[in-house]
């Protein structure tokens, strides 16, 4: 379960300072355009949008992944990193932070797109346009590993499903959030699982350890206690999966962990969400003790 680099919350690494509240408490509504026979891919694709562990190098130290700067698929207006960021919702991409492949020693941020809008690259289904970009992404900007052919799959598949959504609103960020990406990462697993793809596996793994390390986070303080420890005690019981070279081991065996998480954990934490920092009020109390050098 990856550790938070911030003193607070992971994403405040990258949001504008005064908007933190605004950037950890709402985001943009989800909307996707899903086939039947489609649905496992994007899911995974989903899932493997999510995680930091896809980028590696410095994104994954700091634990951005690509939702970062495209919150459901839509930008980040809130994103902000000093020396990477002109103002907030811009990011320079040819930064030699991340990359030296494409660092071109000129700090020339551009405003991050709403991949619900059309862009330069064709989505077309058939054209492997897309796949193309993603993985120059994964390898060029972001220094990552070699995506395989299944994860630069279910990475287009997601991006093209991706859709505006019928109003332009807000939503408030809750628990469910995790848990649905987390359940996204299981139904794409059994997707991968058919196309023999062990590293991919390992990434969906990543992700969903990632996912509750997101949780564990929010829930802090005294009371919660309970359902950190037993966060972590979930999230351990993955760690022999994300080296487990027998593949048909890995999606079974993912299948009777997320049984496990929806009949005893879930219920555990959707209650005492109320207590956690996905409550707009704790997370407020929190933002002004930080300010102000309280605890």
């Amino acid at each position: 379960m990856a550790a938070s680099p911030s003193d607070f919350l992971q994403s405040f690494w990258w949001t504008a300072q005064g908007e933190e509240l605004a950037a950890a408490s709402t985001q943009p509504y989800a909307c996707l355009a899903i086939s039947a026979t489609d649905a496992e891919r994007v899911s995974a694709g989903q899932a493997l949008f999510n995680t930091p562990a896809l980028l590696g190098g410095q994104a994954a130290k700091a634990g951005l992944n690509c939702a970062s700067c495209h919150v459901n698929g839509r930008n980040n207006p809130h994103f902000f990193v000093k020396g990477l960021s002109g103002h907030p919702g811009t990011a320079d991409v040819t930064t030699a932070f991340f990359s030296m492949a494409r660092a071109n020693a000129v700090q020339d941020p551009v405003k991050i797109p709403d991949l619900t809008q059309p862009g330069k690259i064709s989505r077309a289904l058939g054209d492997p346009a897309l796949e193309r970009f993603i993985r120059t992404l994964v390898v060029d900007e972001f220094s990552g590993k070699e995506p395989s052919a299944a994860t630069l799959s279910a990475l287009a598949a997601y991006v093209r499903a991706i859709a505006p959504c019928p109003e332009d609103r807000l939503q408030k960020r809750s628990v469910g959030d995790q848990i649905t990406l987390i359940a996204a990462a299981v139904q794409g697993a059994q997707d991968i699982q058919n196309r023999n793809d062990r590293a991919t596996l390992h990434l969906l793994v990543r992700a969903i350890r990632h996912q509750l390390g997101l949780i564990h986070e929010r829930y802090n303080g005294s009371r919660l206690t309970q359902q950190r420890q037993a966060l972590l005690y979930s999230s351990r019981a993955l760690e022999p999966l994300e080296d487990q070279d027998d593949l048909a081991q890995i999606t079974p065996a993912l299948l009777d962990w997320h049984r496990n998480f929806e009949e005893t954990l879930v219920p555990k934490l959707l209650p005492a969400e109320r207590h956690s920092l996905y409550a707009t009020r704790h997370l407020g109390t929190a933002l002004k003790r930080r300010s102000t050098g309280g605890h």
